[in-house]
């Protein structure tokens, strides 16, 4: 068991406060007991009240812990780092191993940091690049002034009732929340709530960091020991948006992402729901992934990414689910399902689809968007309405597909039913080789496809 020590007998003042600053500085008296940590095999660091720091320091087998939310840090103005960093950043080795973070609010006084050094160090809430079995439970991060937590080249790192909260937005400024770059295995996060002026969760195996060179070859920009590589083994349970800028970004361009569940997300957003494609390069390596349980409410307005939507995938995915999926009155047209003109879809299989339209709701959406191409693609359980008495409009499915073999190579509908849509079916453009419809589905709307520029083969 490592040895405890408590804060207020460490030479620390802990006279600041979590939510104004203000008082002593603590750093010296704090990173005394934690730079003990190598010489005693570890350090049990209890923060007795609140501290204000210029940025700290943590090896391995260091336990940070905080009895309550009025206790922790409190970032100096012109710190313009970290509030913690582990010791032995690297983007190739595992250098730092078993580090604990549990309780309390770390407050990253964004107003008054910049949002990167000269040597390019991103001024996040905590960066940790290279560890194993990281640890942060029961902790607030407020007001990062780029990303809350910045986690890279890593291994079993488990996240659990984490609030990211924001008082001072800084418009474009990248407040992310929780931000991963590859390699990364055996990722869990539990109970994850709050807002993002950005990405909330961000799983990047290939990050923006990166490029391709002349050859081709994918290679690192100068982003201090940020690494890329595959994401796997990950589970995702329990997010609630809070009028987040943007919800889950997938990015990939050649390193893999795979085996991956997300599921019970709730709350309210603006830009986009879930972005799984290349980040506008060529690409994208997704294996299987699911996502099942969305309830995400879009707000207005919308400050980027036009058209607006709740999916967007690009790249190439194996198979991807999901599962009971709701987009309840929403506020502009936005796509729910966006299928980009990069595109290559294995297996797309939708289940449990529900898609209703309030009086506001702008009418004449398309809810499923094929730009690229789809091998099978399986749309059961859906339940699309629009509000009573108005004029038939929209589709369940378009294609608008530019050049073959774009399209989709086989579609299967299984008990859907559509009010007030024009249609099921829209080609604009493109091609479905084979479309296979139950009797269900025929009764519930008159019209299923409308030919206006694309084709249907075999029905």
């Amino acid at each position: 068991m490592n040895p405890v020590f408590y804060a207020s007998q460490a030479g620390a003042m802990l006279d600041s406060d979590v939510l104004t600053g203000g008082g002593t500085d603590d750093t010296a008296a704090l990173q005394a007991v934690l730079d003990r940590a190598p010489a005693l095999g570890g350090v049990h660091l209890i923060v007795d009240g609140a501290a204000r720091v210029t940025g700290l320091t943590v090896y391995g087998n260091t336990t940070i812990a905080c009895p309550n939310q009025s206790c922790g840090f409190y970032l100096a103005d012109g710190a313009d780092r970290a509030i913690l960093r582990n010791a032995h950043p690297s983007d190739g080795e595992i250098l730092d191993r078993n580090i604990t973070l549990t309780g309390g609010t770390y407050n990253g006084n964004a107003a008054h940091q910049v949002h990167h050094t000269d040597d390019n160090w991103m001024v996040t809430g905590m960066d940790f690049f290279g560890v194993e079995h990281l640890s942060v439970r029961h902790v607030i991060i407020r007001d990062q002034r780029t990303f809350a937590v910045f986690v890279s080249n890593f291994r079993h790192v488990f996240m659990e009732d984490v609030r990211v909260l924001l008082d001072a937005i800084i418009q474009f400024g990248n407040q992310d929340g929780l931000h991963f770059c590859g390699p990364g295995r055996f990722l869990t996060l539990r109970d994850i709530q709050g807002t993002s002026w950005d990405d909330f969760i961000a799983l990047n195996a290939d990050d923006g960091h990166t490029y391709y060179t002349e050859t081709g070859e994918l290679a690192a920009k100068d982003w201090p020991h940020v690494s890329f590589g595959p994401i796997t083994d990950v589970l995702i349970d329990g997010v609630t948006l809070d009028g987040a800028a943007q919800g889950i970004r997938f990015l990939s361009r050649t390193s893999l992402i795979d085996r991956v569940i997300v599921r019970n997300v709730i709350g309210t957003y603006t830009s986009f729901g879930f972005f799984m494609d290349p980040f506008w390069e060529k690409g994208g390596n997704f294996g299987t992934i699911t996502i099942e349980n969305v309830d995400l409410r879009a707000l207005s307005p919308n400050f980027d990414y036009m058209p607006n939507f709740l999916f967007a995938l690009g790249g190439h995915h194996r198979r991807l689910t999901l599962r009971n999926i709701t987009n309840i009155d929403a506020c502009d047209t936005r796509r729910v399902i966006y299928i980009e003109d990069d595109a290559q879809i294995d297996d797309l299989r939708v289940d449990g689809f529900y898609v209703s339209e309030g009086p506001d709701t702008p009418p004449g959406a398309s809810q499923i968007v094929v730009h690229g191409q789809v091998d099978h693609m399986t749309l059961h359980g859906v339940d699309m309405r629009r509000p009573t008495g108005a004029a038939p409009a929209g589709a369940l499915v378009e294609v608008i597909a530019r050049d073959a073999p774009h399209g989709i190579r086989r579609l299967t509908l299984d008990g859907v039913a559509a009010e007030g849509l024009a249609c099921l079916l829209r080609l604009s453009g493109g091609t479905i080789d084979v479309l296979q419809v139950d009797d269900a589905t025929r009764r519930a709307c008159g019209e299923i496809v409308r030919e206006e520029g694309g084709t249907v083969g075999v029905q």
